[in-house]
């Protein structure tokens, strides 16, 4: 990673990976991006129960085995700090968070917390299991034909969640009978050279 600024790919794979983190059940009270006085360096700080439930170690794994899931993700589990939310730094963040309404994605610069030079804070609120809205096909299709029908322009991604937990962010494009006789349809997802091709009974959620 570039260290002197936060790259627009490490932002959006942060997202992606607390979106996959969510969709696996785990309970982040806090996600976010930070250079620390320390060091210099971006890690992506997430802040879980997991940590004093299972163990760090432990913990680890579980963030690792979500990033895994992640197509032609940027970031590595080196890149991770899982914290507990006892720490200093996860309650300042914490307490920051809850200060106002920081949108999808907040930044934040020198002097709100102590030690951080910078950081990038992702809301995590929003976020339930990947089942918690559950649609049929049928409304499945429904969505992706209405999203195909919005017209020209450019068009923001969808978040899409699938059965199987993985969750991304892509623009429908195609909806057409696939070679096993059932109804698929093609995603552009950002940093992916080819389409992303699922079948409509794949997907848990559109919106």
């Amino acid at each position: 990673m570039d260290q002197a600024s936060l790259v627009e790919s490490y932002i959006d794979d942060g997202r992606r990976l607390v979106d996959q983190l969510a969709a696996d059940g785990q309970s982040i009270q806090a996600a976010f991006w930070a250079k620390t006085e320390d060091n210099g360096n971006w890690f992506l700080h997430v802040v879980t129960d997991n940590v004093a439930k299972l163990g760090p170690a432990a913990a680890y794994r579980a963030i690792d085995d979500s990033l895994k899931k992640l197509r032609d993700c940027s970031i590595s589990i080196s890149e991770v700090k899982a914290l507990n939310p006892t720490n200093r730094i996860a309650r300042d963040v914490i307490a920051l968070a809850r200060s106002g309404d920081l949108g999808n994605v907040a930044h934040f610069g020198v002097g709100l917390i102590p030690n951080i030079e910078e950081g990038w804070m992702y809301r995590t609120s929003r976020h339930s299991s990947a089942m918690a809205n559950q649609m049929t096909t049928e409304e499945v299709a429904r969505e992706v034909v209405r999203l195909m029908n919005r017209g020209p322009g450019i068009l923001a991604p969808s978040h899409v969640t699938l059965k199987d937990g993985t969750v991304f962010s892509g623009v429908p494009f195609s909806l057409q009978l696939g070679s096993q006789q059932a109804m698929v349809v093609q995603f552009v997802v950002d940093h992916e050279h080819a389409p992303r091709v699922l079948q409509l009974d794949e997907i848990a959620s559109i919106a």
